[in-house]
């Protein structure tokens, strides 16, 4: 595995790549976090796919982009990766805010994605929403924090350690998920998105009484708008699936590949 960057106009990303061999897929992380959250899948992944991760835009080894965090700029970093540096239609596994983007890609470049895997990615924003009047107020210092870390090279917050993921991520992003709610998210809507999927769809979720943003009443508002998906929800696992049930997530995976590709 290899990293490097990947440049269109002027965006930059950092880049993992794998060994050349099998379908591509495209993993996608969740806010605040970076590609290594996908370390502990990827040593099995590439035994049997092309394996590519990106650092969104504002997170990891990434340009920092301000004023620019939009669902839309997501999307556009993910499809402009697709076409022009993987250059195949690619399956795409994405957690939390990477599921949610995998989705919006499935949905208006139908002919990029071969099969999306969504990972206890939030199906409604509402429990989004929940998590961020709950988190807010320490959002909004560690915001402040991350602004003045770089000037003073500190690596805690209130004397706790701060994760290198978060401590790459760029403050406006943080700031547009936390004080701009609605022009971030307003694009992202299960009404208009489901209906569009063409490509096979595995939902992978956790259970919401142990953190999981994936209620059973959401999946069953995706059931009346999408018949034909898979989905499996892990007891055990919370909003981290692979670092709670790391297994099942392997065996879902491949399971589901299995059934649509030759593998």
């Amino acid at each position: 595995m290899k990293e490097q960057r990947f440049q269109y106009k002027d965006i930059e990303l950092n880049v993992m790549e794998g060994p050349k061999h099998g379908l591509p897929i495209l993993l996608l992380h969740g806010a605040t976090k970076n590609w290594q959250v996908f370390k502990p899948i990827i040593e099995e992944l590439v035994h049997y796919l092309y394996v590519l991760a990106i650092d969104f835009r504002g997170h990891g080894k990434s340009k920092h982009v301000p004023g620019a965090y939009k669902l839309q700029d997501y999307l556009l970093d993910t499809h402009c990766f697709i076409k022009e540096y993987i250059k195949e239609p690619s399956i795409i596994l994405g957690h939390s805010l990477g599921g949610m983007i995998g989705l919006m890609t499935a949905a208006h470049y139908p002919k990029l994605v071969r099969a999306l895997i969504m990972l206890d990615a939030p199906l409604t924003t509402a429990a989004l929403k929940r998590l961020i009047t709950e988190q807010g107020e320490f959002a909004n210092h560690l915001i402040q924090w991350l602004k003045v870390s770089r000037l003073l090279n500190i690596s805690s917050f209130n004397n706790i350690h701060i994760p290198e993921s978060l401590a790459q991520c760029d403050p406006d992003m943080l700031h547009a998920m936390i004080n701009d709610f609605e022009a971030t998210f307003h694009q992202y809507s299960i009404d208009e998105l489901f209906p569009k999927i063409k490509c096979p769809l595995l939902i992978i979720r956790g259970n919401p009484k142990i953190g999981s943003l994936v209620e059973d009443h959401e999946v069953m508002q995706v059931k009346a708008l999408l018949s034909d998906f898979t989905d499996i929800k892990l007891p055990y696992a919370g909003h981290s699936p692979i670092n709670h049930d790391k297994r099942a997530v392997l065996k879902a995976i491949n399971v589901f590949l299995r059934q649509y590709f030759k593998i």
